[in-house]
């Protein structure tokens, strides 16, 4: 979704679109979870502008497909994400580094300045929302995708899913710096 900064309105803007399940698949192909879209998302966008800048308030939720982490079952995850960003002008924003840098503000913000987490950059009179859209997803996805809470996993030793049955291996992992002691006690 592309919106022309003319185009909004001094009340606001409102936008909907949907992003498609291959943009979706697209967007997370790089998770190691191995995320894959269940179906499109909708996404919902307000945009006001507030002299050059633009203040964009997006909500979105993508119902999205893995394996569970513990114990390999397919599992269906729903990833809501609500966002808040201001979009600066590319010049303006390089024109305030420029000032940090000269007061000697730059060197102790590291990579970015903690006041410009919510704010990202635009050039031209169009802004990209999309590529927004995925980034803010991209942050809201569980790293470690299960089940259920109480998942029980996989046996280490035969590969039995144990919320289905116990296998009745021994799975205790004894600790190789005690191992001398155990020769002790068996004397």
């Amino acid at each position: 979704m592309r919106v022309n900064i003319d185009e909004i309105k001094e009340s606001g803007t409102e936008r909907t679109w949907d992003v498609t399940r291959e943009a979706l698949d697209e967007a997370v192909a790089g998770d190691p979870a191995g995320y894959r879209a269940a179906e499109a998302a909708h996404v919902e966008a307000h945009l006001e502008r507030l002299g050059r800048r633009v203040r964009l308030v997006a909500r979105t939720g993508a119902e999205l497909t893995a394996l569970c982490g513990r114990c390999l079952a397919p599992v269906r995850v729903a990833v809501p994400v609500a966002f808040e960003l201001t979009m600066v002008p590319a010049e303006e924003a390089d024109e305030e580094r420029a000032a940090r840098h000269e007061k000697g503000d730059a060197h102790r913000d590291g990579s970015f300045a903690p006041y410009d987490v919510d704010e990202e950059t635009y050039r031209g009179k169009v802004i990209d929302l999309d590529p927004l859209v995925r980034e803010q997803l991209l942050l809201a996805l569980p790293r470690y995708p299960v089940c259920q809470e109480n998942c029980k996993g996989l046996c280490p030793v035969c590969g039995q899913n144990l919320n289905e049955k116990d296998c009745g291996c021994e799975r205790h992992v004894p600790d190789p710096r005690w191992a001398g002691l155990e020769k002790l006690k068996r004397s």
